[in-house]
């Protein structure tokens, strides 16, 4: 039989894991080409750590080219131009043609500037959507600091996955506290939410309490806003009900206009106004047989209405659960069996809301009924580390090839040589002894690799808990996360604010 040929385009957080798993399922049965316009792959949630400069970009980054030729799929670094469906050909920017068999979109999203005027001609006006805006953002940043005045974040009409933008808020703040120019900077947070949390979904919960939070912080909250021009510093909304245009000013700007789909397939039948592309309930692009659609490029009805209208969230979780729906039904379509129906379940998400850890911890299930939490503590940054790290892990090594201390070693040996290793952090250990021997060889590694024993000891340590955590089925995690999330609010300050709220951040 002839090798059949399956594109995915999209190199991304949806992308990679479907070209993943439909290689790992189909071998040598299928050539498996993914299209990217971005040679990297980057990691989305990350970026509002990376425009305040909380991570670099090498640390959420890989080129994508190694990573698939590993496991055998073929990389095309170019964007798409145009697509033809009823050929079943794609055509590239650089005048390559595709065939396919089976095509798997994954393009992600385009942010609709063009509905805000302004806010592109504006070099006050940045984002923290794209890896190509959030380099800006940082860059532009760093030079704000020298002459700091109001910052506004915003969110346009129609906007969604608003969770980065309270993340981003309250990451703001932080970094201004800790540089002690908090007091000089009002912040105003401008959105068509029509309260505080509201995210899309309409499930308040201790709505007033996030309210004080965000009065703590002194974030000024503006709702049932639309936003409507950006420029000159000062951005333009509209208050709805009757409260008539306002302004804010500005020296410094972030803001989430609303999404659609690649400019490239907009006119695709299955495509709605924006771009975004309409699926059922297999995932298969409407009125298609052949041709998949999964992640924010996806069309999704809006769960509420609003005087100002929200989009509703997405999240990593279920763009993980849609991979695998997807590459199931490549091959069952292949094989002839009939594609599989699956609701996808909108499980746990950390977003980061400052150095002091004050984020919150959102656990929905469709149809997105459950509750979240807000709760301030340390232990919230490095929960949502952890949730980086174990992504990309997967996107290095793929599901169930997990690497943890093969790759801290390879790390910390690229560290030693040439370089003086690293200062050591949290040296304290966790109060294990061990058998001479096992000491020995650690000491004798640790000389090796230039780092502190005890330093050694508990990296590797928290490397092999992180393995052993990831090979629990379902059930068992959910039951040592609950374990895990009383063990820490034990810890946590007692008087410490809680809230509780629906939403939640990619």
């Amino acid at each position: 039989m002839a090798t059949r040929e399956i594109v995915v385009v999209g190199g991304g957080i949806a992308g990679v894991p479907t070209a993943y798993g439909i290689k790992a399922e189909l071998g040598d049965e299928a050539r498996v080409t993914v299209v990217s316009e971005r040679p990297r792959f980057h990691f989305i949630p990350s970026n509002p750590w990376l425009a305040l400069g909380w991570r670099r970009p090498e640390e959420v980054s890989f080129e994508l080219e190694p990573l698939l030729e590993a496991r055998g799929i073929r990389l095309r670094a170019q964007p798409l131009q145009a697509a033809e469906p009823e050929q079943g050909r794609l055509r590239l920017a650089d005048g390559e043609t595709l065939s396919w068999d089976y095509l798997v979109l994954a393009t992600g999203i385009r942010p609709l500037w063009e509905e805000l005027p302004g806010a592109q001609a504006d070099a006050r006006v940045h984002s923290v959507i794209l890896p190509e805006e959030v380099s800006r953002a940082h860059a532009a940043w760093q030079e704000y600091l020298h002459r700091p005045g109001p910052v506004v974040i915003a969110a346009g009409p129609g906007a969604s996955i608003l969770g980065p933008m309270y993340e981003y808020a309250f990451l703001l703040d932080a970094d201004l506290r800790r540089r002690g120019l908090r007091g000089r900077v009002p912040v105003a947070l401008v959105t068509p939410e029509p309260y505080p949390g509201h995210l899309g979904l309409d499930r308040p919960v201790e709505r007033e309490a996030l309210e004080e939070a965000l009065a703590a912080h002194d974030i000024e909250w503006i709702g049932n806003a639309r936003l409507e021009e950006l420029g000159d510093g000062q951005a333009r909304f509209t208050a709805a009900g009757g409260g008539g245009t306002q302004t804010r000013p500005y020296d410094y700007a972030v803001v989430w206009p609303r999404f659609g789909g690649t400019e490239a397939l907009r006119d695709m039948p299955w495509a709605d106004g924006s771009g975004l592309f309409r699926v059922d309930a297999a995932l298969r692009a409407e009125g298609q047989e052949r041709i998949f659609a999964l992640g924010t490029c996806t069309a999704r009805e809006r769960v509420t209405d609003t005087p100002v209208p929200v989009g509703v969230p997405d999240a990593v979780y279920p763009a993980q659960q849609q991979a695998a729906l997807v590459a199931r039904n490549v091959v069952h379509g292949l094989h002839g069996q009939p594609p599989v129906s699956a609701a996808i379940e909108r499980e746990r998400w950390i977003a980061d809301m400052g150095e002091r850890g004050a984020a919150y911890l959102s656990a929905p299930h469709l149809p997105l009924r459950d509750v979240n939490w807000l709760r301030r503590g340390r232990w919230v940054f490095e929960a949502k580390r952890e949730f980086e790290n174990y992504y990309i892990q997967q996107v290095l090594f793929g599901a169930g090839e997990h690497a943890h201390v093969a790759t801290l070693t390879r790390r910390l040996l690229e560290r030693a040589h040439g370089r003086a290793a690293e200062p050591g952090t949290r040296l304290d250990t966790a109060g294990i002894t061990v058998a001479d021997a096992l000491r020995r060889r650690l000491e004798a590694l640790a000389a090796e690799l230039a780092r502190p024993a005890p330093v050694l000891a508990r990296q590797l340590l928290e490397e092999a808990v992180a393995e052993a955590w990831s090979y629990l089925d379902r059930d068992t995690r959910a039951r040592a996360e609950e374990r895990l999330r009383e063990e820490l609010l034990r810890e946590l300050d007692a008087e410490q604010e809680r809230v509780r709220f629906e939403g939640g951040a990619p």
